[in-house]
């Protein structure tokens, strides 16, 4: 569980980078395209890093 709330929290951190960089250099549209943007890959690398665990377990048990 501690895990999941550090990659949620680092998730967030990034998104939160990604906006402020994205609203200082050209304003609010690039700052929220580049937090969704920053947001979605790191969901998709998370869920693909879990989903990597998965099948290590269940080879682990075979």
């Amino acid at each position: 569980m501690n895990r999941l709330i550090a990659e949620s929290l680092a998730c967030l951190i990034m998104a939160a980078l990604c906006f402020i960089c994205g609203l200082l250099l050209e304003g609010l549209r690039l700052g929220m395209f580049c937090a969704i943007l920053s947001l979605s890959s790191d969901l998709g690398y998370y869920h693909g890093m879990r989903e990597g665990e998965k099948k290590e377990r269940e080879k682990q048990r075979i």
